[in-house]
């Protein structure tokens, strides 16, 4: 949802609708405000000096004037606005919140760190690019191989053609945890056994150990690896001059705080919505505060 306030017409447009309203409120500098719920961010124009863009990304001083939008609408004669579309609106809005509160700066290890998708991009590419590839045998041409978001986690999928049985796994877990063979695991990586459909264990095996890998039966599989070791990452804390060098495992609990602070976000955005579209008037519609009870950090 894109929202456009133009302080000296008066004017509010959601998506491609303009409808006049009071724009007083806005702070006494700001002529023109343009955000993209969908991005969490937008841009601000000044009155009081060159319309050069400033950007910007809480849209909460904004709910008030969205509200207003809905009591337009409301009150347009022959056209008004439907019970469906003052809740699209306000979960819009939701949406809007959501999407600049997930980017906003996050503290680690006594430093500020960009959390803005294009940074958290560029994490998610430092970490990924050491090098696992060494760790695919050529016999492995059917292994589906995908880093499963924040919690860097290789997924394998094998075909049902692989044998079954105690020690039926292929070579390629057989190479990242029986490398010796049977003397532990591969250095830098902990098995994380799961029971997938497809994959079982031995009598009395929960998975983790030696001697311990699962057998495969079935047609489809998975399990999951999680790389512990790795080069160091050099990354710029936010607005730093200079990179400082983390850790592999310090750089992943970064982008798990980062995942963490998110999937709690998300629990509060999917609450609203569910909330919102329980309501039965566009009045509720207008009333309901989409800016109060998220976290605050």
């Amino acid at each position: 949802m894109d929202l456009l306030i133009a302080r000296s017409e008066g004017v509010m447009s959601i998506d491609n609708q303009p409808l006049a309203i009071d724009t007083s409120p806005l702070v006494a500098n700001i002529e023109i405000v343009a955000y993209d719920c969908s991005r969490g961010s937008g841009n601000l124009e000044y009155n009081n000096s060159l319309r050069v863009l400033s950007p910007f990304t809480d849209v909460m001083p904004y709910a008030p004037f969205v509200n207003a939008w809905i009591t337009a609408a409301a009150a347009i004669i022959g056209m008004t606005i439907t019970l469906a579309q003052a809740k699209t609106v306000k979960l819009g809005l939701v949406d809007g919140i959501f999407n600049s509160k997930r980017q906003l700066p996050i503290s680690y290890a006594g430093q500020t760190w960009d959390a803005s998708d294009q940074a958290l991009a560029g994490m998610q590419a430092a970490v990924n690019s050491w090098d696992i590839a060494a760790a695919i045998s050529a016999g492995d041409a059917a292994l589906a191989n995908s880093v499963n978001g924040m919690s860097l986690q290789v997924i394998l999928t094998q075909s049902a053609s692989q044998p079954s049985g105690a020690g039926g796994d292929t070579s390629f877990i057989r190479y990242l945890y029986d490398i010796s063979p049977r003397t532990g695991a591969k250095t830098g990586w902990s098995p994380t056994f799961t029971n997938s459909p497809g994959w079982i264990y031995p009598s009395g095996v929960t998975g983790g150990g030696v001697n311990q890998q699962p057998a495969y039966v079935g047609s489809k599989s998975a399990m999951t690896y999680q790389s512990t070791s790795g080069p160091n990452v050099s990354w710029p804390p936010l607005n730093a001059t200079l990179p400082v060098t983390l850790s592999m495992m310090s750089m992943r609990t970064l982008l798990s705080n980062i995942q963490s602070r998110r999937a709690t976000l998300q629990s509060t955005r999917l609450a609203k919505k569910n909330t919102i579209n329980l309501l039965t008037t566009i009045a509720a519609v207008i009333t309901y505060d989409a800016t109060a009870g998220w976290p605050t950090s």
